[in-house]
């Protein structure tokens, strides 16, 4: 099972990823989202922070999830 995580993210961080253009895309999404959503720049800048983590996180664990399936058919 480590090895198919080490696979994973061997190939997720290397810099000639493509995938690296995913983070400023969703760091701009996430203030521009939250923007509209509150007045205060303390409160967008937490809110835009929480929502890139989430999100980040959530797309990582789907395509662990994909990857691992891609391996097993």
């Amino acid at each position: 099972m480590w090895d198919v995580a080490y696979g994973f993210f061997s190939h997720l961080f290397v810099l000639s990823n493509p995938l690296w253009l995913y983070y400023p895309l969703c760091a701009v999404v996430a203030v521009v989202y939250k923007a509209t959503k509150f007045d205060g720049p303390k409160k967008i800048a937490y809110q835009a922070l929480h929502f890139f983590v989430s999100v980040s996180l959530g797309m990582l664990a789907l395509a662990l999830v994909f990857y691992v399936i891609s391996l097993l058919f």
